[in-house]
């Protein structure tokens, strides 16, 4: 399947889930490198690889959902496509409407 012919909703949120798992990635590999309170010895000395795929996954879904939100509310929202459907009639202008009344004494 080519990359053109995926819908372009299915494109943007898969590129920006994959933006969201390489920013995990990058966090996940701060968090062992930085060693916060011993956090990453622990990790690598009893979980393993397993223990650190799995806090890559779980923060990637994470970083992935706010990813794609924040690239949705940072759209213009313009549409420039021709809308199709049919035309509405247009309402014809409110005209006043003259009532004879008699004036009482």
């Amino acid at each position: 399947m080519s990359l053109r012919r995926i819908p372009v909703a299915v494109r943007f949120m898969v590129l920006h889930g994959l933006v969201g798992f390489g920013l995990a990635a990058i966090f996940v590999g701060a968090v062992l490198w930085a060693d916060p309170g011993g956090v990453g010895r622990l990790i690598l000395r009893e979980g393993g690889a397993p223990v650190v795929a799995l806090l890559w996954f779980f923060t990637g879904l994470t970083f992935g959902s706010v990813q794609i939100g924040a690239a949705v509310m940072l759209q213009d929202g313009r549409d420039d496509r021709p809308r199709g459907g049919r035309r509405q009639r247009v309402a014809p202008a409110l005209v006043p409407a003259r009532i004879a009344v008699r004036a009482r004494r």
